[in-house]
């Protein structure tokens, strides 16, 4: 009898039935993994890029932007813009000058007469820190695996050295600018054009500003007031518009499209696609961005997405997080 018990118990241990539980999918153990990484909740705020501020603003189509697609924001009519800076992190009063904020964000919506949109989702540096949304969701855990004082070489270390170019972009220079006026940003995923003519090409968008790229240096940003950027920006937009020009990096043949973390040659075109004005703070902004989302895979005719992974999956958890955010 005993020796049937065992059998039995051993056949269940076996069974799939009550095997371990599997891992979320992917959206959700992004959302969830990110979550527990915070010191401790903050109600109502992003994940990441938790510190932001909204703007409005309009953006001019160039001339030669309807040669490149047939995309209705990018032809002759002017678009209203709803623009939100921010920093990276989850934490809403981290420095501006804090090295975990050191990877800024420029999101924005497009919007037509007509009620078209389209939005886009940059940030300062023009490569990302994983090829793939698995190798992101292993970064994340391995930094929260990673604990003050454990001997070398940690998980995040590990992780690092199997992934150079991970470790490429956490050692890239990302400094502090003397304004958000004066800082460049990078939609990092490829996207697909096509014009008219029904001629495709594949392209990254860029933002540069009007004023011209500035930076602090390194020694001189200490004892600044933690919103410095924000409080310079508000200060500058009162003043006047702060402009930037929207670009498209033209891919050549066999420059990659679903990896985000090779940057394409410097040499590639860039087609001038319009002026970008950002003109108003939003009244109460805190309040107001809780209701605002933004997503990297809003196609409309003549711009659609890329086979870069991250698109969908980004989108993904935005669905999970937005309405974490309205509870």
């Amino acid at each position: 009898m005993r020796r049937t018990g065992l059998l039995l118990l051993s056949a269940l241990l076996a069974s799939p039935a009550i095997a371990q539980p599997a891992d979320p999918p992917l959206p959700r153990a992004l959302f969830d993994t990110m979550s527990a990484s915070l010191p401790r909740p903050f109600p109502g705020y992003r994940i990441n890029h938790a510190k932001g501020v909204l703007y409005e603003g309009s953006f001019t189509p160039a001339p030669g932007a309807a040669a490149l697609t047939t995309a209705p924001h990018l032809q002759s009519t002017p678009s209203t813009l709803l623009l939100r800076f921010s920093d990276a992190g989850g934490v809403p009063d981290v420095a501006d000058t804090a090295p975990s904020s050191a990877v800024r964000g420029l999101a924005f919506t497009f919007r037509l007469p007509d009620g078209t949109e389209t939005d886009l989702m940059c940030i300062n540096v023009p490569v990302f820190v994983t090829k793939t949304p698995q190798d992101f969701l292993g970064l994340l855990r391995a930094g929260a695996a990673t604990k003050p004082g454990m001997p070398q070489p940690t998980p995040v270390a590990q992780f690092l050295d199997a992934h150079p170019e991970t470790k490429r972009f956490v050692t890239l220079p990302k400094p502090v600018p003397d304004s958000f006026a004066t800082e460049r940003f990078f939609a990092l995923h490829a996207y697909k054009v096509t014009n008219a003519a029904g001629e495709s090409r594949f392209i990254r968008f860029r933002v540069v500003p009007e004023a011209g790229a500035a930076y602090r240096a390194a020694d001189a940003t200490a004892g600044l007031p933690p919103n410095v950027l924000f409080d310079e920006l508000e200060t500058r937009v009162a003043m006047g518009p702060v402009r930037y020009r929207l670009l498209a990096q033209v891919a050549a043949a066999g420059d990659p499209t679903n990896d985000p973390t090779q940057a394409w040659p410097e040499d590639r075109p860039q087609v001038e696609l319009g002026t970008i004005s950002v003109t108003r703070m939003v009244p109460d902004s805190a309040t107001a961005e809780r209701k605002v989302g933004f997503l990297p895979n809003r196609e409309l005719p003549g711009l659609a997405v890329s086979d870069d992974p991250f698109l969908g999956t980004r989108a993904e958890v935005y669905g999970i997080a937005f309405p974490a955010r309205q509870q």
